[in-house]
């Protein structure tokens, strides 16, 4: 036995309900299992009561015996890069050498563990070119290479390439057919999760009882969101985005006026810390267009987006031209600075929080943009105006019962929504979305789906890098992929 859990459960300190109530699980040596269920029903919560990470948050209750070390990724993985290391090899050696671990043998199965991923190419490169899915991985790579008795996953699989999943998932079963025990807990059923040898479902903060495998109907029922392009659009409220899409394409085909072009740009071409990412890319997305990019990690797609929205580092190099739409004529956007392109482009990074300021959701929100101009004694109208766009902007974002959460507070699907709600108070016509499915369970999807088709409905335009191919599939106008420099359509 490596881990039992025995009535465990947990209430965070100021609540009145229990997040995790009479978990029972026990898990042995060369076991791989995972456990899924929607947001907010106590996976990150478990993972944190099982490695001893709750601390004076609340109260816990049971028993959990744990046999060996155990080390955890969070849902957050970047945060645990140590800060301490420019490098991604000594980042990955850092904690065998912090543990007195002999030089030589701490290198050797560092090494290792990056060629068992296949990132042993970015031994020498420094942790700030990377993209996040690579970051993700190096995290990952400085636990495997410690070789815990329990690794515990807390959604390993955000950012990551559907490719780099199935690596991943081949990586985390000879790692259990080498005697470790691993834990993964998702929202979503991908290329990792089902590697798994079995699985268990939890809900409200009880552990359903242990499952071989999970059906598409499983999914659907218990609220989790099925990546696997595979798998056929299940028919429920909301609608699935196909719908709209078809919908859409309907109206535009009785349509005799010619699509006009939101973002237009040509002979892009990015270098960042002296390495030539973007060559010479040519990119349309026309009004009322959702186009999305794939490819895989590290191939450009986040550094594209950047470099449209004005927000690539300092030292990064870029040429080429991007235009917008503005009003029927058409706007270079030349050099200008992030926050005036962000009347066109609406950025949603892959870590929203980093976009966040404001102590509630809807100072946030009222916060967004500077009021216009106007003369004081047209202030209270102005002030009201801001009030009503802050409340109807909630609402399309389903935001309403969070008015007056900590933007900190929310689950990171709920966060990205609150971004993409500050883009309809600054007034964006293209949203920039970087993994917008990222972390979101099945009800989260319809969220978004929702989100962007009224966003359409209104005259915007969508470009988005995802590496769900199902909902690309599903939702985009087109796809295109990225590799090697260059941008070139998927179909």
């Amino acid at each position: 036995m490596v881990l039992e859990l025995i009535g465990a459960g947990f209430t965070y300190r100021g609540s009145t309900r229990p997040a995790l109530t009479n978990i029972d699980l026990r898990l042995e040596p060369g076991q791989m299992h995972a456990i899924l269920g929607p947001v907010g029903a106590g996976a990150s919560t478990l993972v944190r009561l099982i490695t001893g990470l709750l601390g004076e948050r609340g109260t816990s209750v049971g028993r959990v015996l744990l046999e060996g070390t155990a080390m955890m990724l969070g849902d957050d993985p970047e945060a645990q890069l140590s800060g301490m290391t420019s490098l991604v090899g000594d980042e990955v050696q850092l904690s065998g050498r912090l543990h007195g671990g002999e030089r030589a043998q701490v290198e050797k199965r560092a090494r290792e563990t990056l060629d068992s991923l296949g990132i042993g190419d970015l031994w020498g490169r420094r942790l700030e070119a990377l993209s996040g899915g690579q970051r993700q991985l190096v995290a990952l790579s400085g636990l495997l290479s410690q070789r815990p008795a329990l690794l515990a996953l807390d959604q390993p699989s955000l950012s990551l390439d559907p490719d780099t999943r199935r690596r991943l998932g081949r990586v985390l079963q000879d790692y259990c057919a080498s005697g470790g025990t691993v834990l993964i807990t998702a929202h979503q059923l991908d290329e990792v999760t089902a590697a798994c040898r079995d699985f268990s479902v939890l809900a409200s903060g009880r552990l359903h009882a242990r499952q071989r495998r999970l059906t598409v109907q499983d999914c659907e029922h218990e609220g989790i969101w099925d990546t696997r392009d595979q798998v056929a659009p299940p028919a429920q409220e909301p609608p699935e985005p196909s719908e709209y899409r078809e919908q859409d394409r309907v109206e535009q085909a009785e349509s005799s006026a010619p699509i006009a072009a939101a973002l237009c740009a040509r002979g892009l071409t990015v270098a960042r810390a002296g390495t030539a990412v973007l060559d010479h890319v040519d990119l349309d997305v026309a009004i009322g267009e959702i186009v999305t990019i794939m490819g895989p990690n590290g191939a450009g797609k986040s550094t594209l987006l950047r470099s449209l929205a004005g927000l690539l580092e300092r030292g990064a190099h870029i040429t080429g031209t991007i235009t917008v739409d503005d009003d029927g004529r058409v706007l270079s956007l030349g050099d200008a600075p992030a926050h005036q392109r962000a009347v066109h482009l609406g950025w949603v990074g892959q870590d929203p929080g980093s976009q966040l300021s404001a102590a509630t959701v809807r100072e946030e929100l009222t916060r967004s943009a500077p009021l216009p101009a106007h003369r004081r004694r047209d202030r209270a109208v102005v002030r009201a105006q801001r009030r009503a766009a802050v409340a109807s902007a909630m609402v399309q974002a389903k935001l309403e019962t969070e008015s007056e959460t900590h933007p900190y507070d929310l689950s990171i699907d709920l966060r990205k929504d609150l971004v993409m709600a500050s883009a309809l108070i600054v007034g964006s016509r293209i949203l920039l979305l970087d993994e917008p499915t990222l972390g979101r369970d099945h009800q989260a999807i319809g969220r978004l789906n929702k989100f962007i088709h009224d966003f359409i409905r209104r005259g915007g335009s969508v470009l988005a890098a995802t590496h769900d191919r199902r909902w690309a599939a599903e939702t985009a106008d087109r796809i295109l992929s990225v590799d090697s420099g260059r941008l070139y359509e998927d179909r």
